[in-house]
């Protein structure tokens, strides 16, 4: 049941009582007047609007579709045109001075209520407060936010039903690069509003690409970063979230990786055969097998392997910084991690009368029930360490005490002080793990400053090894540790069963980053462990949600202030802007040359911020007119947490959070300027640099250190903790030590007002550059693509990001010319005839293939055998034959001027009449010409005629794709009777030991060779190119790219289909999922292959589908289903499971007029666009999709299949082998643009 739903909080009305009133009449006459006529206009305007339809052409089927996809078929000569622009105009100015009057009413209430006039914000503040319905009686704002249906039918999405239709419209129109033409009102003060208000207004960015894991400035080129390979970006859940927005919100702030990438989750050193699985890297524990948060404790740690510490003194980022090295430390050991009792941490006060008033560790970070976290470094509280090792035989036993002491530390474990006379001083319970453990005898405090070493070589040898280290090692230890004294990490430290950190100690205070405290001399596991640390401590959902609702409400007010109509948010392209931000720290900072007024602040940072620019403040400073000199000289407006207090619900959140959702906010401004010294600032820095933001973006306030983070320091150079270095992030990803970022010294902020780091979405789209996705390589090493164009797609819609082909192609590839074609003067032309195969259209289409690259590399003309009926092709009773060019553009400008064709027709007409090179009788020849006119059949007699008449003149080569066969072209065997390349033909040929047969000169010598591909002995089922081979790489990617550019479907195909396309995108996008910047995505597809499918274990049942494929979907994302199975109640499991499921038959709207016989093109393409896709092993239908999602640039590893054995095989790259046609292969798109073999790093 739908609750009621509240007034927006921009509306004008109030919920005081009557009584309460005193508004003079002037006000009330207008008020009531004033919309009655504002809805007379429009009533008018809806009658004109009604007036101008009506004369549309009733004819025009398309209109439907036009409104379905928000083309706007009004112009401003159409019937009504002008006089609904005039209605429109007035209506709205009456609806303008409506809300002036409100507004006066509204201030003449405000002065009743003790409003005495001046600043504007305490008037809106005070009517604002009057207005509020849960202080004045009025309805409670419902804040859920309903999602994706479960288990929902489809139709009703599509028909329009419940308003669906509009949004639909609205939709399809983003895609087209529309804007919303409206100026907005300040962000909505709810969750809720906002959401709707920024789904409604197109304005939620487009989510990052999960796989995109290098971020910005600290990234580094995928062929750099092996140990990325399968990793994904991490993903935040937050209650009451639309999915889209959520989506969006994890792209903003998830730092981290999850997965992490499959070195980093296997914890396998990479580089050397000592190190693997069975025998793990030292420094490189094996992780504890996966486990339920409820399995029992005790098999889910590391026993008799533990690390104890005591929190240090100071506020939370120095707990945090000490924390790190802990984390640090004990996964480089294998320990168990054992954490401190709650206590009271500074400056993170709970509020007063919470019944629990101390803090742990595990309340700010993800930490206990995080299982991939735990697998590495098991985390314990001190009760349950002491319930798994204070027993008689444990590590720590309590029997050495008396009973009163026994409940002491007990007491402890629960919650502590640091109070000597606390009846639960902390010390009690670490004076208890110090006397049965190890004291870890490191230190960061000054004089005491120790550098921890980590080196294979002197762990496993012993310090004598020290001296042997190499030069360049030694070097850098010296380096790093400077004068500090030098702690090699020894077999001491690492066998004891407890190790001690004494960090409470000021002698054995850890207040250092982690990074700059040890150095770990091999730079893969260094990175390793700056990765781990970057992946695995990060907050909970809770603190990320509550920053992600503010900093989209920021940009929506930096939109909504400085945008004029037309314009978009100002995002880099990592989601970035909108505001910038600043963290001016107040309290009781000691450093008092850090610590100015709110005017030398604005002085200090003026020259970083926009004019107009929203600022954000994270902040101790709670007295608000402290700000008012930097708010009198700053023209935008500044915000606080405290603003978005309905937003993000602080009241129902900790408070002794509310910095981490401080340090969040601020750290996603554009520009940042923070307070030297604090750790509040530094972390705000760090989480910058694992954004990837440059650091020109970086400033302090102090003006001696305002541009330090300009320059590379490394952390040999500087304070160890009074800022962060940007070794923690920079290229951390990399395998190697990185001593220098990639930014260079050209700060790109140094024109800021005009600086436009968005993307622009009017820009048409056959200017993006031809490399698509992974299968794209850099301009430099294509050039055989210079002066391609990425294809228009004839359409009354814009559906050219379906267009995978080029057109025009290349310069030098339009030039081009076969060196096997015949060259002797006077020559006549020579054809190649052949037979369809048998089978179904993907069967058909393959062989097509294969006898189209064997025509141009030949250099013959190639005969389009004659209209035939085809299996599972005969939807149109009135007409059952089709040919070819019934499927493929074969009517265009591009295949016309590139490829040598001629219809069965047109090669009787010139060849088998007197003149031509094969004569037949009269009668034969009339019976022949009205069979390649009318069509024939292939299994009856009538296309044996032709097949007669064709053996008889032509040549059967001794060729075939489907018996154990290759077919080499090799240029010197070509023209000279030897191999050139003889290992390429044998490395191509190797696999299923397939006879070679080459090209050569004898073989093109008939005039007309006819391969009969529709006969068993000559079939020519098998990909292009698995079967044809030539040896020379530039000749065989341009042949692929020959298949890819001209051998495509017909436009009204991908017309039809991109129309289905955009409406799903379209349906998705309302609830959360979004395609890609290539138009990729917003839904996932399925090829289920039911009907007469001979592969018998490839039909699996519906619960199989599911069940085997539920791990690939997103929750609830909606689904394409390409099937010949007619029970739709089959797919059942899928909407039991939350899914929206979709079939071609549910956008019968977008299929008129078109050939029913097209409808199986048209799901390949539907299919082919989904962010992931399932087919059927062995179906030629899947197979084809793959292709095409590979000549999208997809990449294979969101291909998948449905049955268990062959779901993953999309993801390895291995040769064409003999069964060539039981699915597609990496190498027919990968890299086909260049004129050398792909890389087989990336597909």
């Amino acid at each position: 049941m739908m609750k009621k739903q509240a007034a927006s909080p921009r509306s004008p009305r109030s919920s005081l009582p009557q009584g309460d009133r005193a508004v003079p009449m002037v006000f009330r006459v207008l008020t009531t007047v004033l919309p009655l006529l504002a809805v007379l206009l429009l009533i008018s305007t809806l009658y004109l609007f009604h007036l101008h339809h009506a004369h549309h052409d009733p004819e025009d089927d398309t209109s439907d579709v036009k409104h379905a996809m928000g083309e706007n078929q009004s112009g401003p000569n159409s019937v009504g045109g002008s006089a609904l622009r005039h209605k429109m105009d007035l209506a709205n100015f009456l609806l303008e001075k409506y809300d002036r009057v409100n507004q006066e009413m509204g201030k003449s209430e405000a002065q009743r209520a003790g409003w005495k006039g001046g600043d504007e914000q305490n008037f809106i503040r005070l009517v604002k407060e009057m207005s509020d319905p849960q202080k004045h009686g009025g309805a409670v704002i419902d804040g859920h936010v309903e999602g994706a249906g479960h288990g929902h039918t489809i139709n009703s999405q599509i028909a329009g039903n419940n308003g669906t239709s509009t949004s639909l419209s609205k939709r399809a129109n983003a895609s087209h690069g529309m804007k919303v033409q409206t100026k907005l009102d300040l962000p909505p003060t709810s969750w809720k509003q906002l959401q709707q208000e920024l789904l409604d207004t197109n304005l939620l960015p487009k989510p990052i690409p999960r796989s995109r894991t290098a971020r910005g400035h600290s990234g580094l080129p995928r062929n750099e970063t092996p140990a990325l390979v399968g990793a994904q970006r991490g993903q935040i859940n937050c209650p009451d979230t639309h999915p889209r927005v959520q989506e969006v919100m994890s792209s903003m702030l998830a730092f981290w990786n999850e997965n992490r990438g499959e070195r980093d989750e296997a914890a396998v050193y990479p580089n050397t055969h000592l190190y693997n699985a069975t025998h793990p890297h030292p420094f490189l524990p094996k992780p504890l097998p996966p486990f339920n948060i409820s399995a029992p404790l005790a098999s889910r740690i590391r026993r008799k392997r533990y690390l104890t510490f005591e929190p240090d003194t100071g506020g939370w980022n120095n707990l945090r910084m000490s924390f790190e090295n802990i984390l640090l430390y004990a996964a480089i050991s294998g320990r168990t991690v054992v954490l401190p009792p709650d206590q009271n941490i500074y400056l993170m006060e709970p509020k007063k009368g919470e019944k629990r008033q101390g803090r742990n560790y595990f309340d700010i970070f993800n930490l206990t029930e995080h299982t991939e976290l735990l697998r590495r470094v098991p985390i314990i509280t001190a009760k349950q360490f002491l319930e798994l090792e204070g027993g008689d035989d444990g590590l720590v036993p309590l029997n050495i005490y008396n009973e009163t002491f026994r409940k002491t530390l007990w007491a402890i474990t629960e919650e502590c002080e640091d109070r000597k006379k606390s009846d639960v001083f902390c010390d009690h319970l670490y004076t208890h793990y110090l006397n049965h453990g190890q004291l870890a005898d490191i230190s960061a405090e000054p004089p005491h400053q120790d550098c921890v070493v980590l080196d294979t070589d002197v762990f496993m040898n012993g310090p004598e090894y020290i001296d042997k280290l190499s030069p360049i090692i030694q070097s850098r230890i010296k380096q790093f540790c400077g004068d500090r004294r030098k702690v090699y990490y020894n077999r001491t430290m690492h066998d004891a069963p407890l190790w001690h950190f004494e960090t409470l100690d000021l002698r054995y205070r850890m207040l250092v980053h982690f990074y700059s405290q040890t150095i770990i001399t091999d730079p893969v596991i260094d990175n390793f462990y700056k990765r781990f640390i970057r992946d695995y401590l990060r907050y909970h959902n809770e603190v990320m949600c509550a920053a992600g609702k503010i900093i989209l409400a920021l940009q929506y007010e930096g939109y909504a202030r400085d945008s004029t109509v037309g314009a978009s948010m100002d995002l880099d392209s990592e989601l970035v802007g909108g505001y910038s931000s600043l963290h001016i720290r107040r309290g009781d900072l000691q450093y008092k040359e850090v610590k100015f007024s709110a005017a030398e602040w604005y002085e200090n940072t003026e020259e970083i911020w926009k004019p107009n620019e929203v600022l954000y403040i994270a902040t101790d400073e709670n007295y608000r007119p402290w700000f008012d000199d930097f708010k009198k000289k700053h023209a935008g407006e500044l915000r606080y947490l405290s603003d978005y207090k309905e937003l993000t619900d602080l009241d129902n959140i900790d408070i002794t959070v509310y910095g981490l959702i401080d340090t969040l906010v601020a750290s996603r401004g554009t520009m940042f300027a923070g307070t030297w010294f604090s750790t509040f600032s530094g972390y705000i820095i760090r989480l910058r640099g694992y954004f990837g933001m440059s650091k020109f973006s970086n400033y302090y306030s102090w003006d001696e250190r305002k541009y330090f983070m300009h320059n590379w320091m490394n952390v040999w150079e500087g304070s160890l903790y009074a800022r962060e270095y940007p070794t923690s992030w920079t290229s951390i990803d990399g395998d190697e030590y990185v001593t220098n970022d990639r930014e260079g010294t050209n700060d790109p902020f140094k024109e800021r007002a005009g600086l436009a780091m968005t993307e622009d979405d009017s820009a048409p789209k056959n200017d993006k550059p031809v490399a698509r996705g992974v299968s794209g390589r850099p301009i430099e090493e294509t050039k055989a693509v210079i002066g391609a164009r990425r294809a228009h797609i004839t359409c009354d819609v814009d559906v050219d990001d379906l267009a995978y082909w080029n057109e025009p192609q290349g310069r030098r590839d339009y030039i081009f010319e076969t060196p096997y074609r015949e060259t002797s003067p006077g020559q006549k032309p020579k054809y190649l005839a052949f037979s369809m195969d048998g089978g179904g259209f993907n069967n058909i289409r393959m062989s097509l293939e294969i006898v189209f690259v064997l025509a141009a590399a030949m250099g013959r003309t190639l005969i389009l055998p004659p209209d035939q009926p085809m299996y599972l092709l005969r939807h149109d009773a009135a007409n059952r034959r089709r040919g070819l060019a019934g499927f493929f553009d074969m009517e265009g400008k591009s295949f016309k001027e590139r490829v040598k064709f001629i219809t069965m027709e047109e090669f009787l007409k010139k060849e088998a009449t007197p003149g031509g090179q094969f004569v037949t009788l009269p009668e034969e020849y009339e019976e022949l010409s009205k069979l390649s006119r009318e069509g024939c059949d292939l299994m009856k007699v009538s296309c044996g005629r032709i097949h007669d008449y064709l053996t008889k003149h032509g040549t059967t080569p001794n060729i075939t794709a489907t018996h154990h066969q290759c077919f080499v072209v090799d240029d010197s065997m070509f023209h000279n009777g030897v191999p050139g390349k003889p290992e390429s033909a044998k490395q191509f040929c190797s696999s299923g030991h397939r006879e070679m047969v080459y090209l050569t000169r004898q073989m093109q010598e008939p005039q007309l060779l006819y391969i009969q591909a529709g006969k068993p002995a000559t079939r020519m089922l098998a990909h292009f190119y698995g079967y044809i081979h030539f040896t020379d790489p530039s000749y065989d990617n341009y042949f692929r790219r020959y298949v890819r550019d001209l051998l495509h479907y017909r436009h009204e195909i991908f017309c039809a289909a991109g129309k289905i396309v955009k409406a799903l995108q379209s349906l998705g996008e309302q609830h959360g999922f979004r395609a890609d910047s290539e138009g990729i995505g917003g839904y996932s597809s399925f090829h289920i292959r039911r009907g007469d499918f001979q592969y018998r274990k490839m039909k699996l049942s519906a619960d199989e589908w599911y069940n085997n494929t539920k791990d690939v979907l997103m929750k609830n994302e909606f689904l394409y289903i390409a099937t010949d199975e007619k029970d739709k109640s089959f797919f059942l499991p899928f909407q039991q499971a939350g899914h929206y499921i979709f079939f071609l038959d549910n956008f019968e709207q977008f299929l008129g007029g078109i050939d029913p016989n097209h409808r199986g093109m048209i799901e390949t393409v539907i299919a082919s666009r989904g962010r992931a896709f399932v087919g059927t092993y062995r179906s030629t239908f899947s197979g084809y999709i793959n292709r095409l999602r590979g000549y999208y640039g997809i990449s294979m590893n969101n291909s998948w299949y449905g049955d268990l054995e062959h779901k993953t095989i999309m993801h390895e790259w291995s040769n064409v082998n003999l069964d060539t046609y039981a699915k597609e292969w990496p190498d027919a798109w990968i890299g086909i643009d260049s004129d050398v073999k792909p890389a087989k790093d990336k597909f």
